[in-house]
């Protein structure tokens, strides 16, 4: 015998989950009527005929029908999926129809293949940042981070020393005001970063 106060738990859970966008309904085959629904959106209501007609799926056993996509409420996209319940007879007995607005996803989508094949990015040009040390500072960090496998959140004395060589070897030390704007970077103090550069190489690909 299917456990329908079960299967409205399950109903509940998915929709708080998933909420605003999905609505879980519970299908009594038995009686023919709906059971349950949770986070209802499209104004049926407990009691109401399932009106679910005939499915080729349920004849061939399966559990589980779908996902597929249907227009619902104000022309809003869902996506659906059918979980079938069925006696130790093998007979259907409920239904638990999950239907997810996917209106919001596929605008989304829709956009993000707008920039990924819309206009095709050029080059940066290096011209603008030549001059901006802070800029040349990021490249260094992401460099170093990805040579030594360790986050920018994570570099220890060693890492530090290592950007600091690269970005003396890059005349950066030589700008006014590098050596503070470096200490605030890596929250360190000056006489820590002059530290380092007296105790580094002279190259970075010591690692």
């Amino acid at each position: 015998m299917t456990d329908i106060a079960f299967m409205q738990a399950a109903a509940d859970g998915m929709a708080a989950l998933l909420y605003p966008d999905l609505e879980a309904v519970v299908h009594d085959v038995e009686s023919g009527l709906i059971a349950h629904i949770a986070n209802g959106v499209s104004k049926r209501r407990v009691g109401d005929a399932s009106l679910i007609t005939d499915m080729p799926e349920l004849e061939k056993g399966q559990g589980v029908i779908g996902p597929y996509e249907k227009v619902g409420l104000n022309g809003r996209t869902q996506r659906s999926i059918t979980i079938v319940a069925r006696s130790s007879a093998g007979e259907v007995t409920a239904l638990l129809c999950l239907n997810f607005d996917v209106t919001a996803l596929a605008q989304v989508q829709k956009l993000l293949s707008g920039f990924a094949t819309g206009i095709k990015l050029q080059a940066r040009p290096e011209a603008l940042f030549s001059g901006d040390w802070r800029e040349k500072l990021n490249d260094i960090v992401e460099a170093v981070s990805a040579r030594q496998c360790v986050r920018r959140s994570d570099f220890t004395r060693k890492e530090i020393m290592l950007v600091a060589v690269e970005a003396r070897a890059n005349g950066l030390f030589d700008v006014r005001s590098f050596v503070d704007y470096f200490a605030e970077y890596f929250d360190i103090s000056r006489a820590t970063v002059y530290n380092y550069l007296r105790a580094a190489p002279d190259t970075a690909d010591a690692s």
